[in-house]
């Protein structure tokens, strides 16, 4: 049965699952959830949200993991009618409070162990909190152990009338929440993206967009991949696109939807053991979690028991491009352990709902990045000339389809350099990434407009580092530039401008790696530092030479491989 996109995320998932509902939808560690079970607690959290006075339009900010608890509040807003707000539960104090300051929520739903994010905020912005416990689906000396670390750190918390487990046994038989007879274009969901510099833009999206991209997504497969099939979720759905459009692709193609809170690269392997999936989503490093060096090549690693993965049959790479260097060791160690499926890639964004470009399914192509969802308008342009290039040629990638977002919220400055009407009044999107095509409609990746690059499973943000550089006193000016790496994707090299070399470069290297581990993360720490007492090469236009740097990168980079031996 075609199902139409235009609605909202639970209509649309609703009618989906109307002849699957004894299937299971969710598994959390031992616990199994059946698609009527997990409606039934989406609408019990409606009733909640409702009696909390939660009301169709109002702002309600999530700080979540890959728990139940969180698939229910995403819905249960949805079925409202209410904006949902990721907010990162990774992110530090000040980066959450200048999130919340610019969305301005009526209500936060969030962990315990998140609370003390958020708790000086209610009284300054008039903010209501619920909380709940990750491990509530846990047995009682897991939970004793939690909430024994909660009162330590003095997070726990005593408010009954705050905990979600509490609200929920009221009796909300006499609340009746409205039919949310949206056409899936209104404002449905704020996710933010550091864009280019690192600076967070809330991404103002809607639920068409979302289902239109699951319905893209589903020509490219087989249609008996789906059904009754295990997805593992792994990638944070609360604040993340593209965990968001995995999780509503499995709940809307009758797939069971593995929950866990193990998402490093580190539990990768047991976690798709463990939940026998058929499907899985990472990052490259996640997929390089399966490989080691031996003798100066990679291999699949030892650890791994054959026939372990006989289920998986998709296997998508996502997040930065893979390295060609991996990704025949990467193939192998899936084939050792039984799976006859190869590393598939894309591209997406948060802009888009998550993916736009798929390497996978029907449509695979060695060493290609893939095609573009069937609903979606591509073209590649000539920045220089406002052209679209001939095939084979690199061209900045535009897009235009229902899964482009609204814009950037409250933020038409930043929205104007991204979007732009044609002389037919086609609305396109500038992702500013560069590609190129072949005659058989597959695109390739060649490089980015924009300067940032991934360092293990973090995006990094040059001018981000830099400006925090040019805080400390010695410092004249800082570039930062990227060196690639077969398993991080790429490493950050500092190249800073001192105002004297008469300095105790000890203590000033353990200051600034403490307030960039602080401010930013640590995958943001750099694997070499070059020093300089000149200022450093500018261009003619005045500008910093941030090419000149690169191509010092290519001597760096076998001192660097030195280093990290």
């Amino acid at each position: 049965m075609k199902v139409n996109p235009n609605q909202s995320k639970y209509n649309y998932m609703l009618e989906n699952s109307m002849n699957h509902m004894n299937n299971i939808a969710l598994t959390y560690g031992n616990k199994k959830i059946s698609y009527e079970e997990m409606f039934e607690s989406i609408n019990r959290y409606a009733k909640l949200l409702y009696s909390k006075g939660v009301r169709k339009g109002d702002l309600i900010g999530i700080c979540t993991l890959n728990t139940p608890e969180a698939v229910y509040l995403i819905y249960a807003l949805n079925k409202i009618g209410a904006v949902a707000i990721g907010y990162n539960f990774f992110d530090n104090k000040e980066r959450i409070k200048n999130d919340v300051e610019l969305t301005g929520p009526k209500m936060i739903i969030t962990t315990d162990y998140s609370y003390s994010s958020f708790k000086d905020l209610e009284k300054s912005l008039n903010i209501s909190t619920i909380t709940y416990s990750p491990f509530d689906y846990n047995n009682l000396l897991t939970k004793f152990g939690y909430n024994l670390m909660l009162l330590k750190k003095g997070q726990y918390i005593f408010d009954k009338e705050k905990k979600l487990k509490h609200l929920l046994k009221n009796d909300f038989s006499n609340v009746a929440v409205p039919i949310n007879q949206s056409y899936g274009e209104e404002l449905s969901d704020i996710i933010f993206t550091g864009g280019s510099t690192g600076v967070h833009k809330g991404v103002d999206l809607n639920d068409v967009g979302l289902n239109s991209e699951i319905e893209g997504m589903k020509q490219l497969y087989d249609e008996n991949f789906f059904d009754e099939k295990i997805y593992l979720g792994q990638i944070p759905f609360g604040h993340m696109a593209f965990g968001r459009s995995i999780l509503h692709a499995a709940l809307t193609n009758n797939m069971t939807y593995a929950l866990t809170l193990k998402a490093m690269p580190k539990d990768f392997y047991d976690e798709l053991v463990r939940t026998k999936a058929h499907g899985a989503s990472g990052g490259p490093p996640h997929w390089t979690s399966l490989i080691e060096m031996k003798n100066g090549i990679y291999v699949p690693k030892s650890n791994l028991k054959p026939n372990s993965l006989n289920n998986l049959q998709v296997a998508f790479s996502g997040g930065e491009a893979k390295k060609e260097a991996t990704e025949k060791a990467i193939n192998d160690a899936l084939l050792f352990c039984g799976s006859k499926t190869k590393l598939g890639d894309g591209l997406g964004a948060t802009e888009t709902w998550g993916s736009n470009i798929l390497n996978t399914g029907n449509y695979f192509k060695e060493g290609a990045l893939g095609v573009p969802l069937p609903n979606l308008k591509i073209k590649l342009i000539n920045p220089e000339t406002g052209k679209q290039v001939a095939n084979g040629e690199k061209g900045l990638l535009y897009l235009s389809g229902p899964s482009i977002m609204m814009g950037y919220h409250n933020n038409l400055k930043e929205t104007d350099k991204v979007i732009s009407y044609d002389e037919n009044g086609i609305r396109w999107l500038n992702l500013g990434d560069y590609l190129s095509n072949d005659s058989d409609g597959f695109y390739r990746y060649v490089g980015r407009q924009k300067r940032n690059f991934v360092c293990g499973c973090d995006n990094i943000y040059p001018e981000q580092i830099e400006e925090l550089l040019q805080t400390f006193p010695e410092v004249r000016e800082a570039v930062v530039t990227p060196i690639s790496d077969d398993l991080l994707q790429f490493v950050p090299i500092y190249h800073i401008s001192l105002y004297s070399d008469q300095i105790n470069y000890e203590e000033f290297e353990k200051k600034m790696k403490k307030a960039i581990e602080n401010k930013i993360c640590a995958s943001a720490l750099p694997m070499k530092i070059e020093y300089f007492t000149e200022p450093l090469v500018r261009m003619m236009n005045a500008k910093i030479d941030i090419e000149y740097y690169k191509k010092r990168d290519v001597n760096l980079k076998e001192k660097v491989l030195e280093l990290k031996k």
